[in-house]
């Protein structure tokens, strides 16, 4: 089924008209003026077509040589990402160390305040009250 509708067929008449100025010389000439076309021989297909082929493999190799270095670079990016990953398993780790270590050193400061309460002498004490 056709979907090119049918004015895209329909010529306008301003279309039609070709301009032929500077065309004479070639439509007076004759036959035997128009150069014969030259056919190519199967030795030159062949050797147009080794031509072609040979380029085609230098694409291929190039291609290759290519992919080659990109797989290189994604291997090298497959260890980094794997390298980070596992830093980052450690990293929540060391977050967990170093809230209890937090939690330790705050109790810790309230223990040697709590001591250094305990250890005033008698005297002091009352001292203390009084004041």
């Amino acid at each position: 089924m056709n979907s090119v509708p049918l004015s895209y067929y329909e010529s306008d008449s301003r279309q039609n008209a070709i301009d032929l100025d500077g065309l004479e010389s070639f439509l007076t000439q004759t036959e035997e003026q128009v150069p014969p076309t030259v056919e190519e021989t199967e030795t030159q297909i062949t050797l147009r077509l080794l031509d072609q082929l040979h380029q085609v493999g230098s694409l291929v190799k190039e291609t290759t040589e290519k992919l080659a270095g990109a797989n290189e670079r994604l291997n090298g990016l497959s260890t980094l990402v794997a390298a980070q990953n596992k830093q980052m398993e450690i990293l929540s780790v060391y977050q967990a160390q170093a809230a209890r270590v937090s939690g330790l050193e705050q109790s810790l400061a309230t223990a040697i305040a709590e001591n250094q309460r305990l250890k005033q002498s008698f005297w002091r004490k009352i001292f203390f009250w009084i004041k």
